[in-house]
């Protein structure tokens, strides 16, 4: 019995001990960015998780709200721009009403490094855009060009 209970703190021991060697000072650091975009109309948000080579933003979390009872529909869509140029999204439409909301975590792949990425809340009259409004930018977590 001592001997399971000496094996078993010694194992707790060199978990607490070598668990900051596997993790990292990195793996402290944030590399999740967020931007929301907010109208009389509508309302909507995004949350990216930057990988370290960013040709991929995972999890990738998106909402919208549709604020106003004027007939028309939101959605929100995602643009990224890098090696693979700009890339829209397809955009995410909640039905007409005030209060309808829409949200989802998913991830984004454009094919090649992503250098920024934003949202546009589209105001809607079925599958046509009214008007957009774009969020401010994201950059990846770890970039520093826009400390100049």
């Amino acid at each position: 019995m001592r001997l399971k209970k000496t094996l078993l703190v010694s194992a707790a021991t060199c978990a607490v001990l070598a668990g900051p060697a596997f993790t990292g000072t990195a793996a402290a650091a944030s590399n999740v960015t967020a931007e929301d975009v907010s109208t009389t109309w509508g309302y909507a948000e995004v949350k990216a998780a930057w990988r370290l080579n960013p040709y991929k933003l995972d999890p990738l979390y998106l909402y919208v709200k549709d604020k106003a009872a004027d007939g028309h529909s939101v959605g929100v869509r995602l643009i990224t721009t890098g090696d693979a140029g700009t890339h829209y999204f397809p955009i995410h439409r909640v039905s007409t009403g005030a209060g309808t909301a829409w949200g989802a975590t998913s991830y984004a792949n454009p094919g090649g490094w992503i250098s920024t990425a934003r949202i546009e809340l589209c105001q809607m009259e079925g599958s046509t855009i009214l008007k957009c409004v774009s969020s401010g930018i994201m950059y990846p977590a770890f970039d520093d060009s826009t400390n100049s």
